[in-house]
């Protein structure tokens, strides 16, 4: 089939397509038998690369990949398709073969028999076979839920994780125990600001700077604004932490108020600001008395008013769990239950200050709490 395939992360599907979707607006997505695959068009080579360094729901892609259904064809037939496959798209170098599965087994069908078979075409091909540093991997995957397979030349790592291993939120030197996992951070800086040259981000109510690690991690010019100077001082040392004991040029925390950021960002960064990640605070009181509910009223028109015509923004609140769980894109007028205040006043609250839903997720945390993240971007002004 034409263009990339994309494989995504068994982490959240749903978000890791929206996330894959901000980070490359120009090309066209379709999805494909497993909800962890798409078919990516238009999106040019440079863009896929720097969608892999930044990205924490995309594992891969694979060149022109083959998909099929197993219950619709057989293994013989499926290797004689990609010794089409194969002689169609020849690559240069050594390669190797390397095969996983998503979920369970594919019944009838050997993943280790299929890849060895996969080799042995190679070598016949004469190819160089390298299984330690291979200049090019025909990745192999089976999709248990959908009994289907996926195979073709890949681009990333493949099965390698999100790389946050050495950076978990309870290592850091400043810990709270409600910081987000650094994966949904990363996502969600990604969904806010789409591709790396549109400008940067704002965390109006840093906290600990998890939001701020992520964006300054994947080059991203930044700043975290907290009113409390304990937050500050944590969120600084965090950040510091995170880049190996020197602290980034391109990214800083201050003491300011989110709703007047302007008074806290650089003067050429206003009508300039890409993104907003924002997870308020519930729980402490963040602004002397102001309540939760205007205080995220004043914080989302103070970003309106700083934000690029095009600039987008994450909210991720608490909500009571879903009766049923999902990682698909859930419609607007779903009856979500937050914590705090009512669903539908609080979408009325986001249009009221200049801002669209575009989509929203759900993250389950425990069997008594999961997470909203709503997507919005900016409405454009006469």
């Amino acid at each position: 089939m034409e263009g990339m395939l994309a494989c995504l992360r068994g982490w959240h599907p749903g978000l890791a397509l929206a996330e894959l979707t901000a980070l490359l607006p120009d090309a066209t997505l379709h999805p494909e038998a497993s909800e962890r695959w798409v078919r990516v068009s238009g999106a040019e080579e440079h863009q896929r690369h720097e969608a892999l360094n930044i990205a924490s729901g995309l594992q891969c892609f694979l060149d022109h990949g083959h998909v099929v259904f197993t219950a619709e064809s057989t293994p013989e037939d499926w290797l004689k398709e990609m010794q089409t496959y194969l002689d169609q798209h020849p690559v240069k170098g050594s390669v190797a073969v390397r095969a996983w599965k998503q979920g369970s087994k594919l019944p009838g069908w050997s993943l280790s028999n299929l890849s060895g078979r996969l080799g042995g075409l190679l070598h016949d091909m004469g190819c160089a076979i390298d299984l330690e540093t291979p200049d090019r991997v025909l990745a192999l995957i089976s999709d248990g839920p959908t009994a289907s397979l996926a195979c073709g030349w890949m681009e990333g790592d493949g099965q390698a994780a999100f790389s946050n291993g050495e950076r978990r939120a309870g290592e850091r030197p400043f810990f709270k125990p409600v910081s987000l996992d650094p994966m949904l951070a990363r996502l969600a800086v990604n969904l806010a600001a789409g591709p790396l040259g549109r400008g940067p981000v704002v965390d109006p109510m840093t906290g600990t700077g998890g939001f701020l690690i992520e964006a300054s991690l994947s080059g991203r010019p930044s700043v975290g604004i907290d009113i409390h100077s304990e937050m500050v001082q944590g969120a600084k040392a965090n950040l510091v932490w995170a880049h190996d004991g020197e602290a980034p040029a391109h990214a800083q925390v201050v003491r300011g108020d989110a709703t007047r950021l302007a008074d806290s960002l650089p003067e050429d960064w206003n009508g300039n600001v890409a993104g907003f990640v924002l997870d308020p605070p519930y729980g402490r009181n963040s602004h002397g008395s102001m309540a939760a509910d205007r205080l995220l009223e004043s914080c989302l028109r103070s970003a309106r008013e700083v934000a690029h015509p095009q600039g987008g923004f994450v909210l991720i609140l608490p909500i009571h769990p879903l009766r049923e769980h999902t990682t698909s894109s859930l419609p607007l007028d779903h009856d979500f239950a937050p914590l705090n205040g009512e669903w539908p006043a609080l979408l009325g609250v986001i249009e009221r200050c200049g801002w669209t839903p575009q989509s929203a997720h759900v993250e389950r945390v425990h069997r008594s709490l999961s997470r909203l993240i709503l997507h919005a971007r900016c409405v454009p002004q006469d």
